[in-house]
């Protein structure tokens, strides 16, 4: 009895361990690329119009990409941070009536507020919208 028990103790902790190790390696490696793997020196420095502007961020490779869904019945819906450097990058934000919103060189700080926080709805308004120049 003893010998099974500390071998169902051994193939448990095995099995969590292994779990624990592939979901850290899957956050390490799901969101960051090294800059020789982008294609962000093809990116315009400037844009025809807002929409051309995030056709073309949409279909590049960056080196950050995060999103975050907010709610279903108010805005912003959803919202993208895509990142060349780490450091600034280009905000996408899905509106309630179907418009979308694109913001240039927002701080990655700002993107990482703003996805953490308990209210993103009162964060966009106040700390992004207000504060930033959408294209």
């Amino acid at each position: 009895m003893e010998i099974i028990l500390a071998g169902m103790k051994y193939f448990i902790t095995t099995i969590l361990l292994a779990t624990t190790i592939s979901l850290q390696a899957q956050v390490e490696h799901n969101f960051e690329m090294e800059p020789s793997n982008t294609n962000c020196h093809e990116l315009p420095e400037k844009f025809d119009s807002p929409s051309q502007a995030i056709d073309v961020i949409e279909k590049s490779t960056f080196r950050l990409t995060q999103s975050i869904k907010i709610s279903r019945y108010y805005s912003p819906k959803a919202a993208f941070f895509y990142s060349c450097d780490g450091q600034t990058g280009y905000l996408i934000v899905d509106l309630k009536d179907d418009r979308r919103k694109i913001y240039q060189n927002i701080p990655q700080e700002v993107w990482d507020e703003f996805s953490n926080t308990n209210d993103p709805i009162g964060y966009y308004s106040t700390h992004i919208d207000k504060k930033y120049e959408s294209l």
